[in-house]
């Protein structure tokens, strides 16, 4: 650590810790679900509430796979600093993802999924704000200049 509190990774430690707790649980989570939407059989996802049950089964699985490699991406930018804008992309994708499932749950009146929706969003928010911030004190620019 220099004098200025930051480790070799560009941020604080509390950040940095608070980066960790974040990734590991929110992408433990959208590798799981992300995994059923791609495989699982369809009756499975209508018994889970998975939002894309409502949508061509085509897309739906399309957003299982993206979902993986939205995850995937939060875990290695968490372990990899350089990539801190992709992990800062991957986790807007999963807030994204998540606005819209809320939006779709709330279509279909299946309002016992929207707290699940409410905590990811808030959480993801949270992981998007962080790696944008280690992105920067790596000494990059946010709006691609």
């Amino acid at each position: 650590m220099n004098d200025t509190g930051r480790t070799a990774r560009g941020m604080n430690t509390a950040a940095l810790v608070a980066l960790a707790l974040l990734v590991i649980p929110i992408a433990a989570f959208s590798l799981f679900v992300g995994w059923n939407k791609a495989f699982a059989p369809l009756s499975v996802l209508a018994q889970h509430s998975a939002w894309t049950i409502h949508l061509p089964v085509v897309v739906g699985r399309a957003i299982g796979l993206l979902e993986l490699v939205a995850a995937t991406t939060l875990l290695v930018a968490l372990v990899v600093p350089r990539f801190s804008r992709a992990g800062m992309y991957a986790a807007i994708w999963i807030t994204l993802n998540n606005i819209v499932a809320a939006i779709v749950h709330i279509i279909f009146a299946e309002w016992h999924t929207l707290p699940q929706s409410a905590v990811v969003i808030t959480l993801c928010t949270i992981m998007v704000l962080l790696f944008a911030r280690r992105h920067r004190a790596r000494g990059g620019a946010i709006q691609g200049r």
